[in-house]
């Protein structure tokens, strides 16, 4: 009896970059390779700037021009005004740019320890095959620096 093995078709973007993914068949991803793909989808997400002021971009629909998130150089990151600014526009770019994420809540707190950074965490749901799947990265940013770094919490 052949088993059903769980798995997503590679996105077009990682085939053509030929990103280091581990691949077995070149156009399925298993669980693991699944999760880095989408990692790496916001990292190149989270590390593109667009040039749509904060207020311009939380109003702006799916649009090439407008990939990336705005700069966010302005933020402090001890303010829970800036948090909660930051959640809305992470929020925002992954609902126009990652369509594989949904159910998706950004949370900005302090980082503990650091108080020129803050952590992110992304609770979400991912279509994987035929199941959903929970899908929860969690990173540390300092907006004074200009890469996002995307990790798992655990990895």
């Amino acid at each position: 009896m052949s088993s059903f093995v769980q798995s997503s078709f590679v996105p077009f973007f990682d085939l053509l970059c030929g990103s280091k993914l581990d691949l077995n068949n070149k156009s399925n991803l298993d669980a693991r390779a699944f999760q880095d793909s989408l990692l790496l989808d916001l990292s190149r997400l989270f590390n593109s700037r667009c040039d749509l002021t904060y207020d311009e971009y939380l109003k702006s629909t799916e649009n090439v021009l407008h990939y990336g998130i705005p700069s966010f150089t302005d933020f402090s990151p001890i303010s829970k005004k800036d948090h909660l600014r930051l959640e809305l526009m992470l929020s925002h770019a992954i609902k126009l740019f990652e369509p594989r994420m949904t159910q998706v809540k950004v949370m900005v707190s302090n980082e503990e320890n650091d108080n020129k950074s803050v952590k992110v965490e992304i609770l979400s749901a991912v279509n994987f095959g035929n199941q959903m799947l929970r899908f929860v990265p969690s990173y540390s940013l300092n907006p004074n620096l200009s890469e996002v770094v995307l990790k798992p919490e655990n990895d």
